[in-house]
């Protein structure tokens, strides 16, 4: 492969264009690209018994007339929605058969109308009701089913159903154009891929980690608020599989087609080519983990990692595959910090972009992230990755890792998270990059730089003050999508902190 497309690719692409396996990986892998929200239209309409005229009635059919023209309304709409969609990309919507339910002047819903919803509620995930008739219609839809309800832009009918449903407890939203749509249904995509997540989590030590504390330490508060699942494995299996993948021919000469492609795509490369072989060995030994256990995520705890000595047997750190797995959209970060794997989901899923996770650093009153975990895809998962290099994390030559020099982009703004240790806030900046640093130098450990500081007051002492309630590594991408995460954590019933 030619260089200059290789950067015009990234990483990430070229690791997944060389077999089908690794294709059918990432697409099994890709929440994103796999987790669709599923959209059922609905459309009420008041049939009457009778003819009469009065205080709700002055315009009067017959009740056959009524039925007629709400039909002709149904079947005009459902063809609308036939058409276009709503303007929705079929790859992250799936729009189910509209379903038309009447009521008559009792304003009841009967049984066999919502039976024509309950035939594929395990489908649904959000209603789309167009209320005509009566308010009390769309709120009993949204209390039989126990399903978010949008309802169609800001009106004396939409206002109604949307305070009393919502004091009832009920999530209700009236997106008024249809930017405002989009960004619902793509904020309702990521809170659907956030409560799906399933991270693999090799260790013999469980949490909390020993240099990151300040994760998420109780897994089973995720699973009960969220859903989210930690699978542990234990280093023996860790450890069987990779001594598979290195004793296996056809393993290795995958992973050698990988390193070289790396390498060649890389602006400079300061390792030797068996050391990034023995990373992409390591990076197929999770993958093929990952794919047992049906998980979607990864960390493992660098400390307990490094001092079972099995990457100095292996010459490799887990540097490199966190950022190839943050390229394809899977949340994957270092030390076992659950806070900075769920914030990163949740940013990556809001920006559509890969991140930097990295230590945070107060220096001459800039926010100072380091990491040797960058992302290439950080202007996007389908846009031209970032130049990188190819670093080595120790001093005998071998851990490899990407560098990049964050200042060589045209965007300057960014987005900065954190999420506290009981997953009940989120902190957020919005900043401007102002610095990088670790292109074009050999240095060892985590060297991969972004120096940071908030859009307004332009000091970032006030946020790193208030990481004392949240803890200590970042996550962040270019961009601003703060008013994004405030309305995604909103909707998770996550707080949010923004500083700017």
């Amino acid at each position: 492969m030619l260089r200059r497309s290789f950067l015009q690719t990234g990483i990430g692409a070229v690791v997944v264009s060389q077999a089908a396996s690794d294709v059918s990986f990432t697409q099994r892998q890709n929440l994103t690209g796999h987790t669709r929200i599923h959209l059922k239209p609905v459309m009420t309409n008041m049939i009457h018994s009778d003819v009469w005229e009065g205080p709700c009635r002055f315009d009067v059919q017959s009740p056959s007339e009524e039925m007629a023209a709400a039909e002709k309304r149904f079947a005009d709409w459902t063809a609308g929605i036939k058409a276009n969609g709503f303007g929705l990309d079929p790859s992250e919507v799936k729009i189910l058969e509209p379903a038309h339910l009447t009521f008559s002047e009792d304003f009841k819903l009967k049984r066999n109308q919502l039976n024509k919803i309950w035939k594929d509620i395990s489908d649904i995930d959000v209603f789309f009701i167009i209320p005509h008739g009566s308010s009390i219609a769309s709120f009993d839809i949204g209390k039989e089913f126990g399903k978010p309800v949008i309802l169609q832009g800001l009106n004396c009918r939409t206002v109604d159903i949307c305070a009393y449903s919502r004091s009832k407890g009920l999530e209700f939203f009236v997106p008024n154009s249809d930017k405002e749509f989009r960004t619902l249904i793509s904020l309702l995509q990521a809170r659907k891929i956030f409560t799906q997540t399933r991270i693999l989590f090799p260790t013999d030590r469980g949490l909390p980690a020993v240099a990151s504390v300040a994760g998420i330490n109780d897994p089973e508060e995720l699973q009960k608020r969220f859903g989210i699942q930690v699978v542990r494995i234990s280093y023996r299996e860790l450890a069987n599989e990779m001594e598979r993948m290195m004793a296996s021919a056809a393993e290795t000469n995958t992973a050698w087609q990988l390193a070289r492609q790396l390498i060649q795509g890389a602006n400079k490369t300061y390792l030797e080519e068996k050391y990034v072989v023995r990373s992409m060995e390591f990076y197929n030994t999770i993958r093929t983990l990952m794919r047992k256990y049906r998980c979607n995520a990864f960390t493992i705890e660098c400390f307990e990692f490094c001092s079972s000595r099995l990457p100095d047997k292996w010459n490799i750190t887990p540097c490199v595959i966190h950022t190839l797995f943050k390229d394809h959209d899977i949340a994957s970060a270092c030390e076992a910090d659950l806070g900075a794997l769920l914030s990163m989901r949740l940013l990556m899923s809001v920006a559509q972009k890969s991140t930097h996770l990295g230590n945070m650093f107060l220096r001459e009153n800039q926010l100072v992230i380091n990491h040797s975990a960058p992302g290439i895809r950080m202007n996007g998962f389908h846009e031209p990755g970032l130049p990188y290099q190819l670093g080595r994390f120790v001093k005998s030559g071998w851990g490899t890792k990407a560098v990049v020099d964050f200042m060589n982009n045209t965007e300057k703004r960014v987005t900065v998270a954190r999420m506290n240790p009981t997953a009940t806030k989120l902190l957020l900046l919005r900043g401007t990059l102002a610095g990088s640093g670790g292109w074009d130098n050999d240095t060892l450990g985590c060297s991969v730089e972004a120096q940071i500081k908030p859009v307004d007051s332009g000091d970032a002492t006030d946020f790193v003050r208030r990481q004392q309630d949240y803890g200590n590594h970042l996550i962040w991408t270019y961009g601003d999508y703060a008013e994004e995460m405030v309305q995604l954590c909103d909707m998770l019933g996550i707080q949010t902190e923004v500083i700017s």
